[in-house]
């Protein structure tokens, strides 16, 4: 299976919000429910038109399964882009969230978005801990934000 990654476009919209709308993905989101396709959209075309934001559609053999996000942020780190990933729950298992981390982490300094790029982790979110830490992330400390704790996992050492 070819994985590859491309920027995501507006055409996109709709399957990204199925994804994001998944018995399993739902628990691991910020807002823990499903969201109306108007909450979707605003959301999605703000992320598609920010220029601090590199939103890119995973794709295995040519057909898109996921999407990964780089987003410039400045609350606890600076001078990195946080990442976020999505991939549908029928490809979970099959080790493409590190290779899309790997790929993804490539193609964010080719463009010059970033250098550094972080994430923050949900303890109990095992698979995407196991995905980061073969992509090549280390683990840093424990925050809290949104009233859950999160593993700060980054691909770069905090000095």
């Amino acid at each position: 299976m070819e994985i590859t990654l491309r920027k995501a476009t507006t055409q996109d919209s709709k399957k990204i919000l199925e994804w994001r709308n998944e018995p399993t993905t739902i628990p691991w989101m910020g807002a823990t429910r499903a969201l109306s396709f108007d909450e979707h959209q605003k959301w999605f075309i703000n992320s598609l038109t920010d220029p601090n934001c590199l939103f890119l559609i995973i794709q295995a053999d040519g057909e898109p399964i996921g999407q990964i996000r780089y987003h410039h942020n400045s609350d606890l780190i600076t001078d990195a882009a946080k990442v976020s990933i999505n991939i549908t729950e029928k490809m979970h298992g099959k080790g493409i969230a590190s290779i899309a981390f790997r790929k993804g982490s490539e193609m964010v300094r080719s463009l010059q978005f970033s250098d550094n790029i972080f994430a923050y982790v949900r303890p109990d979110n095992h698979g995407s801990i196991k995905a980061m830490a073969k992509a090549g992330f280390i683990y840093g400390d424990i925050v809290k934000i949104h009233d859950y704790d999160h593993l700060i996992m980054t691909d770069f050492m905090i000095n």
